[in-house]
């Protein structure tokens, strides 16, 4: 599977102030890549575009050469995209074991009734089996943050898009989260994409692009 990102240019409110403009980009699949930036550089916003949950101003996303508009935004989201996000977004009135499990329940995944197999993913990244049945309020910043991050990996999406998602977690942690990533993307044919601002964690990377001064460059 190719994902391209085709001619886009984005401005917010002045269109003599871009963003971008005219930004062309491939992500294949079994590749595992990182797009590194400063705060504010627009990487958060490049990642709305790619996981279907905004329109840029000008060019388009496309899966195998359609347009994700084509296929519908929706339909994008729910079957072709797994997001990670730098806020968790996860269910407060759950633990962190039914967060994962109505995430898998929800896309219709037959691990949704496997109590060992979630058990054992969270157990991956360092939640084990007493803080998975305990309610995500309960847990810190950085455990709430690998729930969000186990839920979506096992979420069955063809990408991969995260959002800053070793931004709360300490260095052995995210060298996990980044192992998992590797592994999604080498063993598991899956296209990862990272948007982070650590220079250690984008190293993992297959592929690195930095944003700057509104182009992308290779690193």
């Amino acid at each position: 599977m190719t994902l391209e990102i085709k001619h886009l240019t984005h401005w917010y409110t002045d269109r003599d102030h871009k963003l971008y403009e005219d930004v062309n980009l491939t992500f294949e699949s079994g590749r595992f890549y990182a797009i590194v930036g400063e705060s504010g550089s627009g990487k958060t916003t490049l990642l709305s575009f790619l996981a279907g949950l905004d329109e840029p101003r000008e060019g388009d996303i496309l899966v195998d050469g359609v347009s994700i508009k084509e296929i519908g935004l929706t339909k994008f989201r729910q079957k072709y995209v797994s997001t990670i996000f730098q806020a968790y977004n996860l269910l407060n009135t759950m633990t962190a074991f039914q967060n994962v499990q109505t995430a898998l329940a929800i896309t219709g995944s037959i691990h949704a009734k496997d109590k060992s197999y979630i058990l054992d993913q969270l157990a991956r990244v360092g939640i084990d089996e007493e803080k998975a049945h305990k309610n995500v309020q309960r847990l810190s910043g950085g455990e709430q943050q690998r729930v969000a991050i186990v839920r979506a990996l096992l979420v069955d999406a063809p990408i991969v898009a995260a959002d800053e998602a070793t931004g709360n977690l300490d260095h052995e942690n995210s060298q996990k989260i980044v192992d998992l990533f590797a592994e999604l993307a080498h063993e598991f044919g899956k296209t990862v994409i990272l948007i982070t601002h650590d220079r250690d964690v984008a190293s993992r990377a297959d592929e690195q692009l930095l944003l700057q001064n509104h182009v992308f460059e290779p690193i």
